[in-house]
């Protein structure tokens, strides 16, 4: 497997990190919502998403070293 850039790992972890800090955001707006139904579904999206997230927050750590491993930049 070729390596990625530097440049572009640190962008992808950056947007990473957003995308986080966003869904965490959403997932506390979900739970003052009225009904069971809908906070049901949106949780199970944003677990999906977290998923794939940390899916590539994998493949970053993989391809860039532990520096731009687990989401956070060390």
């Amino acid at each position: 497997m070729s390596r990625i850039s530097y440049e572009l790992a640190l962008g992808m972890a950056l947007a990473l990190e957003a995308a986080d800090t966003d869904l965490n955001h959403l997932r506390s707006l979900i739970s003052d919502a009225d009904t069971a139904m809908p906070r049901d579904l949106a949780s199970h999206l944003l677990e999906r998403a977290r998923r794939r997230m940390d899916t590539v927050r994998n493949a970053l750590g993989d391809a860039c070293g532990p520096d731009l491993s687990h989401g956070r930049l060390q």
